[in-house]
Protein backbone atom coordinates (compact mmCIF):
# COMPACT_ATOMS: atom_id res chain seq x y z
CA UNK A 1 0.00 0.00 0.00
CA UNK A 2 2.97 2.36 0.25
CA UNK A 3 4.07 1.94 -2.51
CA UNK A 4 0.83 2.65 -4.32
CA UNK A 5 0.79 6.06 -2.25
CA UNK A 6 4.37 6.66 -3.64
CA UNK A 7 3.60 6.56 -7.11
CA UNK A 8 0.92 8.70 -6.87
CA UNK A 9 2.78 11.51 -5.16
CA UNK A 10 4.86 11.17 -8.15
CA UNK A 11 3.96 13.57 -11.21
CA UNK A 12 4.01 12.15 -14.64
CA UNK A 13 4.92 14.07 -17.91
CA UNK A 14 5.13 10.98 -20.18
CA UNK A 15 3.20 11.30 -23.33
CA UNK A 16 1.92 14.88 -22.57
CA UNK A 17 5.22 16.92 -23.63
CA UNK A 18 6.87 17.43 -26.93
CA UNK A 19 10.69 17.91 -27.44
CA UNK A 20 10.25 19.61 -29.70
CA UNK A 21 10.38 23.61 -29.55
CA UNK A 22 7.15 25.07 -30.00
CA UNK A 23 7.60 29.51 -32.10
CA UNK A 24 5.38 31.98 -30.20
CA UNK A 25 2.68 33.95 -31.93
CA UNK A 26 4.31 36.94 -33.67
CA UNK A 27 3.18 39.94 -32.47
CA UNK A 28 3.37 43.20 -34.20
CA UNK A 29 3.11 46.08 -32.39
CA UNK A 30 1.11 49.01 -33.57
CA UNK A 31 2.65 51.63 -35.69
CA UNK A 32 3.56 54.70 -33.59
CA UNK A 33 2.08 57.85 -34.74
CA UNK A 34 -1.00 58.87 -36.47
CA UNK A 35 0.01 57.81 -39.77
CA UNK A 36 -1.14 54.58 -40.65
CA UNK A 37 0.22 52.65 -44.20
CA UNK A 38 -3.68 51.66 -45.85
CA UNK A 39 -3.72 49.89 -49.01
CA UNK A 40 -1.35 50.08 -51.91
CA UNK A 41 -0.40 49.03 -55.05
CA UNK A 42 1.25 49.50 -58.31
CA UNK A 43 2.21 53.65 -58.23
CA UNK A 44 0.40 54.38 -55.10
CA UNK A 45 -0.17 53.97 -51.32
CA UNK A 46 -2.61 55.26 -49.52
CA UNK A 47 -2.10 56.92 -45.15
CA UNK A 48 -4.75 56.85 -42.96
CA UNK A 49 -4.41 59.74 -40.30
CA UNK A 50 -5.89 58.70 -37.60
CA UNK A 51 -5.66 61.51 -35.43
CA UNK A 52 -8.12 64.25 -34.44
CA UNK A 53 -5.52 66.84 -36.39
CA UNK A 54 -3.84 67.65 -39.71
CA UNK A 55 -0.65 65.53 -40.05
CA UNK A 56 2.15 65.67 -43.08
CA UNK A 57 3.12 62.50 -43.66
CA UNK A 58 4.98 59.70 -46.08
CA UNK A 59 6.19 55.81 -46.81
CA UNK A 60 9.20 53.89 -46.04
CA UNK A 61 10.29 52.72 -49.22
CA UNK A 62 13.72 50.75 -50.30
CA UNK A 63 16.38 53.76 -51.05
CA UNK A 64 13.94 56.83 -51.16
CA UNK A 65 11.21 57.95 -49.19
CA UNK A 66 8.57 60.25 -51.67
CA UNK A 67 7.88 63.13 -50.46
CA UNK A 68 5.34 64.04 -47.67
CA UNK A 69 1.48 65.23 -47.90
CA UNK A 70 -0.69 66.72 -45.75
CA UNK A 71 -3.63 64.70 -44.51
CA UNK A 72 -6.50 66.35 -42.67
CA UNK A 73 -8.05 64.59 -39.37
CA UNK A 74 -9.19 60.96 -40.14
CA UNK A 75 -9.05 61.32 -43.57
CA UNK A 76 -6.43 59.49 -46.02
CA UNK A 77 -4.16 60.35 -48.40
CA UNK A 78 -2.77 58.78 -51.34
CA UNK A 79 1.03 59.01 -52.08
CA UNK A 80 2.75 58.69 -55.53
CA UNK A 81 4.92 55.52 -55.56
CA UNK A 82 7.73 54.84 -58.43
CA UNK A 83 7.86 51.37 -60.15
CA UNK A 84 8.40 48.37 -57.96
CA UNK A 85 8.44 50.50 -54.57
CA UNK A 86 6.31 48.55 -51.99
CA UNK A 87 6.03 50.77 -48.84
CA UNK A 88 6.96 49.13 -45.43
CA UNK A 89 5.26 51.81 -42.88
CA UNK A 90 3.85 55.19 -42.97
CA UNK A 91 5.25 58.18 -40.40
CA UNK A 92 4.64 61.14 -39.72
CA UNK A 93 6.76 64.01 -41.05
Amino acid sequence: MAAAGALLAVPTAMGTASAAPVAAPVIQAPEPGCAKLGAYGQWWADIHNVCGHTISASVEVDGWDPSCIQIGPGGVGRIGLDQGDEPYYAYEC
